[in-house]
């Protein structure tokens, strides 16, 4: 058994180095492959000696905890912002500020790279991380604890039982950022602007699963609370020393002109790191001269931001391409005579609505002006009409959907162009592809690329042909052999037994996510009530506002969609909701009741759970409406507003005593 800890503690010291040189130091020291057997070396005597299963474990990061909603945090010290400076001149008269506050210093800058990311907080305590908050409104920021700890670059225990906060920047490098991207296009969602949306969106998922997939990493940039670091180049070696994720590239200048230096370096090379940066930070070093220099109502004194000038370029349009997403909509994009921004060829820019392209009075042939600020597609931002030549013609969107050449048309004060033909192949093969996506019916084997094949092929042109694919013709197609079409054809049987909530979201209707098919499935229990759908039932709904259930009632008035939905049931796909037994006849039984804080008997999940069995309606904010409010540790802004309000308000102790006296 001695043997068996030592090898687990090994295995966890070796893969969290290895993490640290992949994510901290861009210097992965060993393959993909070897670093993945050695995890599952590990797991596997995690599995069978589970005692033995440290807190650092890489195993432990995989995120296993489903949020209601995000928690409140206040920030012992308030995080403030910086303010900015965009050129040379406004950094000399920056410096020239200092210099008069404190004359009998002499004052040194350290120069830090300006992470292209999300600001976040975290407090150690006795060495483990206890708690994360992103910034908030620097006050108050959102709990995303359970997040942080599935970021492998930052560590969840230090080598040394120390007590402090620090503060950096979470961000997503680019190449996951480009690898999220694809299978967000494999799965026909929708793709994310630019890493640091990304980002964001996945440091604010409720399920930390979906975090821990989605490869964030982090740089750490201060420590607050220890007050024998003399200065900030002081704080990014200690923080080094705890092996926190420290951004190499600082640099301690001794006057403003290495300032400036140090930014016209990163201004030419920042292309090649491995992740964005959208500036320079810039620091008095000194942390009595810090608090010397003092502080704005809304930002420190002796620091400020260089923002890197957005680059725009100027190039030819050659022409304008057209997309039919699924729901009919028909994207213009403009074709370019290749350019060169940010260190990347673009040859695509977006063009968005017809109301954009009049604004912008694009001619093919124009040149035009060309913005890349992060954004996966670049965009149009003006045309050089001065630079325009006799003859070209303005680009008016086609009257004829470029698919299926049948008549487009626009709604009222709305700037898309539409196609509303059922049998549009390109709608029907994006429908298809999301039908079969992982977050609708998750059919696997059915790519983007499958179904193309099978509908140019003439074996699909409706969702519905995927429950009558004949085998043989199947195995005839190119790389399409008999394991392959045999699991494909398994993985679209094993599709009818899917719940009711993702059936819904993989009809496709405008406006409805997965929440929304959720809440729909609970309403209507199968996809009979469904159709019989009205205007005040979806309306009153909670979360189901006008625009979707106008949505909602648009896609059942189609005679298309509904002989869908029939034709759907006549192959066995009408799932029944399965609604959890309501005790009725218990004190919590038509209470809206609302969980803040942190709890400690109970899982928040554990405890919303016994509150809808036995009649309750759980909900995530205190309104006038709300019967009883539960409140945990670190209550915030809602047991304010509970007691403001005048609600009832018990802690967890008296809400056990509550649950004991009804069993």
């Amino acid at each position: 058994m001695i043997q068996i800890k030592e090898e687990i503690s090994k295995l966890v010291s070796l893969l969290n180095k290895y993490s640290y040189d992949y994510y901290v130091e861009d210097n992965p020291q060993i393959s993909d492959t070897e670093y993945d057997t050695l995890y599952k070396q590990l797991e596997k005597l995690e599995e069978k000696h589970p005692e033995f299963i440290l807190e650092n474990s890489p195993t432990q990061r995989v995120g296993d905890k489903v949020l209601d909603e995000f928690e409140k945090i206040t920030h012992k010290v308030p995080m403030l912002s910086l303010s900015n400076t965009f050129s040379t001149e406004e950094l000399r008269e920056f410096d020239s500020r200092v210099k008069k506050l404190v004359p009998n210093d002499k004052v040194e800058y350290i120069c830090e790279l300006k992470i292209d990311g999300l600001a976040i907080s975290i407090n150690y305590e006795n060495g483990k991380l206890v708690s994360a908050a992103t910034r908030g409104d620097g006050t108050v920021g959102e709990d995303v604890t359970e997040n942080i700890k599935t970021i492998f670059s930052i560590p969840k225990v230090l080598k040394e039982k120390r007590s402090f906060e620090v503060r950096g920047e979470v961000y997503l490098p680019r190449k996951s950022f480009e690898l999220l991207n694809k299978e967000r296009e494999n799965n026909n969602e929708v793709l994310f602007a630019n890493p640091r949306n990304a980002a964001a969106g996945s440091l604010r998922q409720l399920d930390s699963k979906i975090t821990a997939k989605r490869r964030l990493s982090a740089f750490i940039y201060s420590i607050v609370g220890d007050d024998s670091i003399m200065s900030q180049e002081h704080a990014l070696n200690i923080a080094e020393d705890y092996e926190l994720p420290v951004n190499p590239n600082f640099k301690l200048c001794k006057d403003i002109d290495e300032v400036i230096s140090y930014i016209n370096y990163w201004t030419e090379n920042k292309k090649d790191l491995p992740y964005d940066i959208d500036g320079i930070v810039i620091k008095v070093n000194s942390y009595s001269t810090q608090e010397e220099i003092g502080y704005t109502q809304k930002s420190p004194r002796w620091a400020t931001a260089y923002k890197f000038p957005e680059e725009e370029l100027a190039t030819k349009l050659l022409d304008v391409e057209l997309s039919v997403g699924r729901t009919g909509i028909i994207t213009p994009v403009a074709i370019l005579d290749p350019i060169i921004i940010s260190g990347s060829t673009v040859s695509k820019a977006s063009l968005h609505n017809k109301d954009i392209i009049n604004e912008l009075d694009i001619h093919i042939g124009d040149m035009v002006v060309v913005k890349k600020a992060g954004e996966i597609i670049p965009k149009v931002v003006r045309v050089i009409k001065e630079l325009r030549t006799e003859g070209t013609n303005k680009y008016i969107m086609p009257t004829i959907c470029p698919s299926c050449k049948e008549q487009t048309y626009v709604k009222e004060n709305d700037p898309f162009t539409r196609c509303k033909n059922p049998d549009c192949p390109d709608q029907n093969i994006r429908k298809i592809i999301h039908f079969a996506s992982r977050e609708a019916l998750n059919i696997e084997g059915l790519g983007d690329k499958v179904v193309a094949t099978l509908y140019e092929q003439g074996i699909i042109s409706h969702t519905i042909d995927l429950f009558s694919l004949d085998r043989t013709r199947l195995i005839s197609l190119d790389r399409m052999g008999e394991k392959s079409v045999d699991n494909l054809l398994n993985a679209i049987e094993n599709a009818k037994q899917s719940s009711l909530d993702k059936v819904i979201f993989a009809l496709g209707i405008l406006n409805v996510g997965k929440k929304a098919s959720k809440i729909l499935a609970e309403k209507y229990l199968n996809l009979t009530n469904f159709m019989n759908a009205t205007l005040d039932e979806l309306i009153n709904l909670d979360d189901v506002g006008q625009i979707t259930a106008d949505s909602i009632l648009d896609y059942l008035s189609d005679e298309n969609n509904i002989r869908f939905i029939n034709d759907l049931i006549s192959i066995g796909m009408n799932p029944q909701y399965e609604i959890k037994e309501v005790n009725t006849d218990n004190i919590f039984a038509g209470k809206t009741v609302v969980l803040t804080g942190k709890l400690v008997e109970l899982t928040r999940n554990e405890a919303k759970e016994y509150l809808e069995k036995n009649g309750a309606k759980v909900t995530g904010s205190v309104t006038s409406k709300t019967d009883l409010v539960i409140a945990g540790e670190k209550a915030g802004s809602k047991l304010a507003k509970a007691e403001q309000l005048g609600i009832e308000v018990i802690n967890e102790e008296q809400f056990a005593i509550m649950v004991r006296e009804v069993q």
